[in-house]
Order: C-alpha cells, then sequence, then structure tokens
C-alpha cells in the first residue's frame, strides 16, 4: 500500500512539472509574439518601404527576363525564316533537277531540304515556347505593377499617418508643457504682485510717519525726557538745608 502511495505521489509531481513547463512556454511564445508586434508597429513604415524596394527590384529583374526571352523569341524566328528560305530556294532547285531528269541529284537535295524541315519546325517550336514564356512573364509583370501601385499609395498613405500621429505627439507633449509653463508664470506674476503690494503698503505706511508732527524734532534741540520731580519741591528742600539766617544782635 505504501509503495502504490509513493508511486501516486510521483505521477502527481510529474504531471505538476509538465504543467508548470507548459505555462511557461505559453508565457514566453505570448511575450515572443508580444515583441514582434510591438517591433512591427514601431517599425511598420520601415517594413513596407524595405518590401517595397524588394518588389521593385524583382520587378525590375522580371522586365529583364522578358526582354531576354523576347529576344531569343526573335532569334528563333530569324533562325526559321532563314532556313524557310533555303528550303524554298533547295524545292526550287530540286524541281528543276526533276524536269532537266536528274533524279539522283534532286534527291540528293531532297535530303538536305528534309534536314532543313527539322530544323525549321524546332526553331519554329523553340520561337513559340519563348512567345508563351513572355506572354505569361508579360501578364505576371503586368499583375505586379498593380501591386506595386497598391504598395507605393500604402506607403504614401502610411508615411502620413505616421506624420499626422507624430505631429498629433508632438502637440499633446507641448500642450502639457506650455500649460506647465503658464501655471507656473501664473502663481509667479501672483508672488510678483503680492511683492509690489507689501513694498507700496510700507512705503505708504513710512510716508505717513514722516509726515507726523508728533514725531519730529526741533532742529538743533536735544530730546528730554519729561521730567517727574517738581522743581518747585526741589527748590523747597534746598532752602529747607540751608543753614538759619543769623539773628540781629548777635
Amino acid at each position: 500500500m505504501l509503495y502504490i502511495e509513493k508511486l501516486y505521489g510521483v505521477q502527481l509531481f510529474k504531471e505538476d512539472v509538465s504543467v508548470m513547463f507548459k505555462t511557461i512556454s505559453t508565457l514566453f511564445r505570448a511575450q515572443v509574439a508580444e515583441a514582434e508586434e510591438a517591433i512591427f508597429d514601431a517599425n511598420a513604415t520601415r517594413l513596407l518601404e524595405q518590401r517595397l524596394r524588394e518588389a521593385n527590384a524583382a520587378f525590375e529583374a522580371g522586365k529583364r527576363d522578358l526582354a531576354m526571352v523576347l529576344a531569343e523569341e526573335a532569334g528563333e524566328r530569324r533562325h526559321a525564316a532563314d532556313i524557310g528560305t533555303r528550303i524554298a530556294e533547295d524545292e526550287t532547285e530540286a524541281m528543276a533537277l526533276l524536269d532537266q531528269g536528274k533524279d539522283a541529284e534532286a534527291e540528293r537535295l531532297a535530303g538536305r531540304i528534309a534536314g532543313l524541315s527539322d530544323d525549321l519546325k524546332a526553331h519554329e517550336l523553340a520561337a513559340s515556347d519563348c512567345a508563351e514564356a513572355a506572354h505569361r512573364i508579360r501578364r505576371m509583370l503586368e499583375s505586379n505593377a498593380r501591386l506595386l501601385g497598391e504598395l507605393r499609395r500604402g506607403l504614401a498613405t502610411a508615411k502620413a499617418a505616421a506624420a499626422v500621429s507624430r505631429a498629433n505627439a508632438r502637440s499633446l507633449s507641448a500642450a502639457g508643457v506650455s500649460e506647465s509653463a503658464i501655471q507656473e508664470a501664473r502663481r509667479t506674476l501672483d508672488r510678483i504682485r503680492i511683492r509690489q503690494t507689501e513694498q507700496r503698503d510700507f512705503a505708504e505706511a513710512m510716508d505717513k510717519v514722516e509726515r507726523d508732527p508728533a514725531l519730529k524734532s526741533s532742529a538743533g534741540a536735544v530730546a528730554r525726557r519729561p521730567s517727574e520731580t517738581d522743581p518747585k519741591a526741589v527748590l523747597e528742600r534746598l532752602k529747607a538745608r540751608r543753614s538759619p539766617p543769623p539773628t540781629p544782635g548777635n
């Protein structure tokens, strides 16, 4: 029984580890997908420009292939025309030999005409193949030209949208900075006005003090404290301290 419980516990542990690794793997794939989307969103215009350059390069290569095939077709048709001219000349000469009863020579020409006819068929077949290939390449290029036009228009639209997005972002940022600067300027102005008001109040108070007569002293006079002792009392005290006056007859 204990052995079975141990096996059951090991099985549960393995299942937990498996679930954990699956979860980590899923999270990793999610992070990779998010990173890819973020990179694509941040560089969408660049990616489109690069793909357009690659498409243009492929389009130019296709045009060179078309020109090469058309040149090959022209060469094959020129060879076929030359062979056709030679066959016509040999046939004319062979018929003349037959009229003259020179069958052996006419048979030799017939063999050469047969070989030229095979060459003519080969060149005509090659020219036909080149024509088919040229037609196929031309249709592909026409389709690619339409796609390139759509890509260019899409790129122009994407650039315009990106420019508008950048302008909006700058406007929002500038608006935030401007609003902050305006609020700070308003607070500074309020502080300046308060300071100016305090200085004006102080100046007015000083002016009142300077114009108050009770706070002014006469020129050259020394300010004295008001006497608290009566001068008359002092005089009487001094008289009392004097020696008594002499009496007459002494």
